[in-house]
């Protein structure tokens, strides 16, 4: 009898399989959380187009109360660190993205160009970026580097 528990326990048959299951299991997760944050930035972005493009008091609302609201659902959507910054300027991100658009890993950046309010209709344009890195090295190996991009064009009420 102590000599099968001594050979069951040498045995690695199974060690390969759950191993696999195992990186499946979190890569999965590291896939969801990918879709999670496409999906949650592109929201942020046409929510702020939406604010922005409400008449106010016929002006429309400024950048900063534009940037506070997107923060705020930002932060009920655990982004941590939404910032507008002030080198790139505020136009729309280029494709690809330079430098001054690319932020630190899990932080994202606030873009809202007004361009559109030289011609008629007018209309506001609000883009969030945010450098996705997954947390498995498998999975890192196989997405590098992600800037998930989301920009929303809208006509503006006023």
């Amino acid at each position: 009898m102590l000599k099968k528990i001594r050979a069951l326990v040498r045995s690695r048959a199974g060690q390969g399989t759950v191993e696999f299951a195992l990186i499946i299991l979190i890569g999965g997760i590291d896939f969801g959380r990918s879709g999670f944050y496409y999906v949650t930035t592109s929201d942020l972005a046409r929510n702020g187009a939406r604010i922005g493009a409400a008449y106010d008091t016929g002006t429309g609302p400024t950048d900063a109360s534009i940037t506070s609201l997107i923060q705020q659902q930002a932060r009920a959507m655990t982004f941590a660190d939404l910032t507008q910054p002030a080198a790139c300027g505020t136009s729309t991100p280029p494709t690809p993205l330079t430098a001054c658009y690319q932020p630190a890993v899990g932080r994202g950046f606030i873009f809202i160009d007004r361009s559109g309010f030289a011609s008629f209709p007018k209309y506001i344009a609000v883009s969030v970026v945010y450098h996705f890195e997954a947390t498995t090295p498998m999975v890192r190996a196989l997405m590098s580097t992600n800037y998930f991009v989301g920009t929303a064009t809208m006509v503006t009420e006023y």
